[in-house]
């Protein structure tokens, strides 16, 4: 941490520079506001945004009533008009564009390729003159630095400024990854800890074994080791296929095909096709659900359920592995509720790999924001950002304000047990108190340490009191098992990386590939399940050259040849970014 604020001083230091002073020309002045920012009268004057960005369902749409929102407002004089916004925002994002009916302040799903066009219409702001104005928590702070040069450099069409990256940096402090190989521990030590050095086999053959032990689940229903839930659509069905080793293995893919991916331990760029590696991440994977469908532990419903039916599924006990990392709060919270607190999932350590995605710090933050040209108060709209930018703001927006859920002891905020109690997803009282009501609209993501205090902005997730109370039984038996101190010593203590820095961009393809492109996504899509679905290893073979081979129908080595190109000149042009945030 010291070597990181080191660095952030110098960072400030040469950003001062770069941006230069605002200073006063003598008489009174101006107002500042608690977050240091300068404000006019006039931009003092109380202003409804219109912001559309992905919130809890706690409140209707519309002017927001919680803490946190009266917060808002008494220190900016900002009302937030809110429609909260979810997958689908994409499409009606696009229509917004089309007709020029834009929020003030909107979530900008895809950003290298809706940016572009909306600079070209000149539907948004220019934002360099406003950052510099009303920005001070951004530029002032390393990861908004970092930001704000990624942004420029494979989101802006121009070198300019027009969007600005929420929810920066650390989404998960270290104890769980967000993806993982979580299995059933207290059957895996029923077995006597057998034998776990790899993914292909190893894995395998113990959740086989785990399946004959636990066959039924209290409720008397058919327990598998495995569950799926392909019949949801492109991208999503397929997910476990895409992620499984991406974040067991420290590897990220940088395009939607999976053909290029890059090391987080070095950012360096994949060699091979892993469409076409058959010892690439793609293909093992996709081989380890097809052997796991051969050896009778995969559900066979997997191909015809939903993700909502996988998760009634994984929570009530009736599979014995799990990859979302998400899930598994409430997947041990259920085995407490059934009076078996002795049971529980966890995430298995490092296996035969020198990097693990243990935390991942969005650099350029997990969601994108734009202010439209409609609006008639931009600089709130920057005013909003920056506030939501800071240590002190993010953690109130996190926790709500300081009082109820959380209080300052000995220069350290620290959470109420009857917060702590709570559950994540009661809306009442989210509504209520404002605690994790606005988790994507906040500048710093949930595991991000205030340098101030040493202590995670979300205390309900990562203080030391909430890390504590998430140690189960079987938690404690693994770091027993493998000799750990704690959980971020047994998932880092083995590897050379256990961070990842994701800075690529890479755009959309060429005209003469798009097409292709699309296509190519769709005819790995509709194969992927019969692959799955081979019967035995020659069946698979065959039907993996089969797939291979029918690659070429979209140019597949133009389309790699494409991104890895595209891919390799962003990483020399990002370096300095990636070595600033490695430091």
């Amino acid at each position: 941490m010291k070597r990181k604020m080191a660095a952030g001083l110098v960072a400030v230091m040469a950003l001062t520079t770069l941006f230069g002073c605002s200073q006063g020309n003598g008489g009174t002045p101006d107002p500042v506001n608690s977050s240091g920012s300068v404000v006019s009268e006039k931009e003092n004057k109380p202003v409804t945004l219109k912001i559309a960005a992905s919130i809890a369902a706690a409140e209707p749409n519309g002017v927001m009533q919680n803490p946190v929102a009266k917060e808002i407002e008494k220190e900016l004089g900002i009302k937030m008009d809110m429609t909260a916004v979810g997958a689908d925002f994409g499409e009606k994002l696009n229509a917004m564009i089309a007709s020029n009916d834009l929020p003030d302040l909107f979530w900008v799903p895809d950003p290298v390729k809706s940016i572009p066009m909306m600079v070209k219409a000149g539907q948004i702001y220019e934002l360099d003159e406003l950052l510099a104005k009303y920005g001070d928590n951004i530029t002032s702070d390393p990861s908004g630095q970092a930001m704000v040069e990624l942004h420029k450099k494979t989101i802006s069409p121009d070198g300019k400024l027009y969007t600005i990256g929420m929810l920066r940096g650390a989404t998960t402090g270290g104890t769980q990854p967000l993806g993982g190989n979580f299995i059933r521990w207290d059957l895996y030590k029923q077995l006597g800890y057998p034998k776990l050095e790899n993914f292909d086999t190893d894995l395998l053959n113990v959740l086989a074994e785990m399946q004959k032990l636990e066959p039924k689940n209290k409720d008397g229903q058919k327990v598998y080791a495995i569950g799926g839930w392909f019949a949801d659509g492109q991208g999503w069905g397929d997910w476990p296929m895409t992620y499984t080793l991406t974040f067991t293995e420290g590897k990220g893919y940088l395009t939607g095909d999976r053909t290029v991916y890059y090391d987080i331990a070095t950012n360096e760029v994949s060699p091979n096709n892993d469409l076409k590696d058959k010892n690439g991440m793609f293909w093992r994977t996709v081989k380890f659900y097809n052997k796991a469908n051969q050896m009778g532990i995969l559900d066979p419903e997997s191909f015809t359920q939903k993700s909502d039916k996988y998760e009634e599924k994984v929570k009530s006990g009736r599979y014995l592995y799990n990859v979302p990392g998400w899930l598994v709060t409430d997947i041990n919270s259920n085995y407490e509720k059934a009076g078996t607190p002795e049971k529980g999932m966890v995430a298995l350590p490092p296996m035969n790999t020198d990097a693990y995605m243990l935390v991942s710090n969005l650099t350029g933050g997990g969601r994108t924001f734009a202010i439209s040209k409609n609006a008639k108060n931009p600089e709130k709209a920057m005013q909003l950002l920056n506030w939501l930018s800071s240590y002190e703001n993010a953690r109130t927006v996190w926790n709500g304000p300081e009082g109820e859920n959380w209080k300052m002891e000995e220069g350290k905020p620290v959470p109420t047990d009857e917060y702590l109690q709570q559950s994540a997803s009661d809306l009442a009282f989210s509504k209520r108190t404002g605690a994790q009501m606005y988790y994507h609209f906040v500048g710093f993501g949930s595991a991000v340490v205030d340098p101030a205090t040493g202590v995670p902005v979300n205390l309900f997730e990562w203080s030391d009191k909430a890390i504590n109370r998430q140690l189960k039984d079987v938690h404690k038996d693994m770091l027993e098992h493998y000799g750990a101190k704690s959980l971020f010593e047994l998932y880092t203590s083995k590897v050379k990386a256990y961070e990842e820095t994701p800075l690529y961009q890479l755009g959309v393809l060429p005209e003469n590939l798009k097409t292709l492109g699309t296509n190519l996504q769709n005819y790995t899509f509709k194969n992927i399940f019969k692959l799955v679905l081979a019967e035995n290893d020659a069946e698979f073979a065959a039907k993996q050259d089969e797939f291979i081979k029918g690659l070429d129908d979209f140019k597949i080595d133009e389309i790699f040849d494409y991104w890895q190109s595209k891919a390799k000149e962003q990483q020399k042009e990002l370096e300095p970014i990636f070595n600033l945030l490695k430091k």
